[in-house]
């Protein structure tokens, strides 16, 4: 399992502990055969066939790689317990959403397959694999019963970004990813309820923001906030403010942990995790304008041509079943759309809320929209602080 260190002892435990809890619903191998003599066995159904077909051919092959956005923590959970369960490794390859497309354009300008799957955010497959051709539909992969079962999921069913509902999963849809945190040394919980807050001179040079101006959780913050609720003349307003901006996400959180900052506007949630499991005074807060849902890096898509298609069929049924949405929920500290998944492990301030109409930010006509924010008027607004 390259590119992965393993999580410390504690987090291990928890997470192999829940996991255990949940592991019924995901066979690792075929049922045994009855003793002869007994009654005939029923016809397997042809899911079942199709799921033990890609459990012996995928452990043949015997590994899945992942191109991804998601942090080291993440990666490792993954990778340590879908071996764990399976025996087929995890190989990951991680950077930004652009790196990860500019990587993969290049490798398929060499005539090269490589990756088999990517996990990150919506607008780098929607908005770019997608358009460019180099992804396959990945609900047909889906197999497993309990993935399938409408009741299961928010909504009815798994959310897909893209128009056809067919390529870019999005099982992660959670309240978290409205990208705002506080450090709570130095903000009083009634002194950030709305976004007119952040205009207080009182945080003049006190709050970082993830560059709005490339793909980003940045970029998704400053397009829903200008688009759905404030306006662009809030954001210019903003600018008098001076926030920082950063293009290092684990910078960003740790100046916000360490109380050089008192507002981080564009937070990546899982390296926030890793943060607030260690104990630093960090809060996610929704201002009163509204909320919206998102996946952050836990969206999910499939290569075409992709060199490992069994063993990624097993990963992706896991991945979206209610122990691997419990795993990855425990790591990256994010609300799963399954509404079975577990959600003690996190803080109520990041879960969905009843009564509460969200806007589902993860949608191929608001990312599309979302692009020309980040790339016109981002780099407009922002420009005094870019030079």
């Amino acid at each position: 399992m390259s590119g992965c260190k393993l999580v410390s002892g504690i987090l291990l435990v928890a997470l192999l502990a829940m996991a255990a809890g949940c592991a019924a619903g995901v066979p690792s191998t075929p049922s045994p055969t009855p003793h002869p003599g007994g009654p005939a066995p029923p016809a397997k159904q042809g899911w079942q066939l199709d799921w033990e077909k890609a459990l012996a051919t995928g452990k043949q092959e015997g590994k899945v790689t992942i191109y991804t956005t998601a942090s080291s923590s993440t990666r490792t959970t993954l990778a340590t317990e879908f071996s764990r369960k399976f025996g087929i490794d995890l190989e990951f390859v991680s950077g930004r959403g652009s790196e990860v497309v500019e990587k993969i354009a290049a490798e398929r300008r060499a005539g090269l397959y490589l990756a088999d799957l990517y996990i990150g955010g919506a607008t780098t497959p929607t908005t770019s694999f997608k358009p460019k051709g180099f992804l396959d539909p990945l609900k047909p992969l889906i197999i497993l019963p309990e993935n399938t079962d409408p009741k299961l999921w928010y909504g009815g069913e798994i959310f897909f970004t893209d128009k056809e509902r067919q390529y870019v999963a999005c099982p992660v849809l959670t309240a978290s990813n409205n990208y705002v945190s506080i450090n709570t040394e130095l903000v009083k919980p009634d002194e950030v309820t709305s976004y007119k807050d952040f205009l207080n001179s009182k945080w003049k040079g006190k709050i970082i923001i993830n560059d709005p101006t490339i793909a980003g959780a940045g970029s998704r913050w400053f397009s829903v906030v200008a688009d759905q609720y404030m306006g662009l003349d809030y954001m210019r307003d903003l600018v008098r403010n001076e926030p920082a901006i950063t293009r290092d996400q684990r910078l960003q959180v740790e100046g916000l942990a360490r109380g050089k900052y008192a507002i981080a506007i564009g937070v990546q949630p899982d390296i926030q995790a890793e943060f607030i499991k260690a104990g630093a005074p960090i809060k996610t807060v929704i201002p009163k304008e509204g909320a919206w849902l998102g996946g952050g890096p836990g969206l999910i898509s499939y290569f075409n041509n992709a060199p490992h298609s069994n063993a990624t069929k097993v990963f992706v049924n896991w991945f979206l079943s209610k122990e691997g949405q419990t795993v990855y929920s425990i790591s990256a500290l994010a609300e799963s759309a399954r509404l079975d998944v577990p959600t003690d492990h996190l803080d109520k301030s990041d879960l969905r809320a009843p009564g509460i109409k969200y806007f589902i930010s993860e949608d191929e006509d608001f990312l599309i929209k979302k692009v020309e924010y980040e790339n016109r008027w981002a780099k407009e607004v922002f420009a005094p602080l870019l030079k």
